[in-house]
């Protein structure tokens, strides 16, 4: 009875919230990142993910002063093997592998039953049945969409906010706002921790459904919007200077891919302290090694900094 009232409650409050609200949408970016954007509306937009108050570490330099690249950014050899799929696949088959793989992690964060599956796949049917064969946990049985918890004192910290990426996700199937945030913050009435715990995982829920929508797109069509802005970014990134820097990685997560990373690391933080043993199962069944694949392709293994920092930050 108390969580139906609870429910109630956060249902009434997002009501009002998407009424009264007519915030601003996401931030602009520099003019040049504009070619980022699709063309039209998608129907998976990417989350408006912020950096906070993170920084990237310096390179550390050879006796001429030169970077020295670690081992991790070196480029992927040409005949490796990616587990779950053929080696050394099309960026555009990667992109589908990838965000399949995100969206069947990011359902045992959901609060509902398991989301549905994809089964049919006429543009990437090979890849898909390759992709099955690594992943048989396709209905591993839930123990997630818990309680969530977050310093309450700490909702007007942009630093906070930015590094729980999940309190940036949208409230809304067609827009970028409110944000889960904009509605804990705006609320007339002091949200309970059980009430913020929920409306995390409605947006989870908003989230999950649009990346099944491209998903079911890709499929469809062998492209999507977010697909497009992926190929500029490999675009851009192999005709400029693309290191380590806030402004990069800020680019990176307009990607629907690396802003799906910056979530999965966050939501991480809270499983693995109250159910270790449970995301490390999710892990050794689910992760099959696509992420790794496109950081190492696109020679970006500095992003992993900005992951980890977001999966240890409280």
């Amino acid at each position: 009875m108390i969580k139906k009232k609870c429910t109630q409650k956060v249902i009434t409050t997002i009501s009002s919230i998407l009424m009264l609200s007519s915030c601003a949408g996401p931030e602009s970016y520099q003019a040049k990142m504009s070619r980022y954007e699709p063309k039209s509306i998608s129907k998976n937009q990417v989350p408006d993910f912020q950096m906070g108050n993170f920084r990237f570490k310096s390179e550390t330099k050879n006796l001429d002063g030169e970077a020295m690249r670690s081992p991790a950014s070196r480029a992927p050899m040409q005949n490796q093997e990616i587990v779950g799929t053929e080696s050394n696949p099309t960026n555009k088959k990667l992109y589908f592998l990838s965000l399949l793989s995100e969206y069947e992690n990011l359902k045992y964060f959901s609060s509902e039953s398991d989301g549905p599956h994809i089964t049919i796949c006429p543009n990437f049917h090979n890849a898909l049945l390759g992709h099955n064969d690594k992943s048989p946990d396709a209905h591993f049985k839930k123990t997630y969409g818990k309680s969530l918890s977050y310093d309450s004192t700490r909702f007007n910290d942009e630093n906070y906010v930015a590094s729980n990426p999940e309190l940036l996700l949208p409230l809304s199937k067609e827009d970028l706002s409110p944000k889960v945030i904009d509605v804990i913050k705006h609320s007339t009435s002091k949200i309970s921790e059980v009430e913020v715990s929920q409306l995390v995982h409605k947006a989870i829920d908003i989230h999950l459904e649009k990346t099944f929508t491209e998903i079911k797109e890709l499929c469809e069509y062998g492209v999507s919007d977010n697909y497009y802005i992926y190929e500029n970014l490999i675009t851009h990134i192999k005709s400029n200077k693309f290191e380590a820097d806030n402004k990069n990685m800020t680019t990176l997560l307009k990607t629907t891919i690396f802003s799906n990373m910056a979530l999965m690391n966050s939501l991480d933080k809270h499983y693995e302290t109250k159910q270790g043993r449970a995301i490390a199962s999710v892990k050794e069944n689910k992760d099959v090694g696509y992420g790794n694949e496109i950081t190492s392709r696109l020679n970006v293994t500095w992003a992993n900094q900005y992951f980890n920092y977001i999966k240890v930050s409280h």
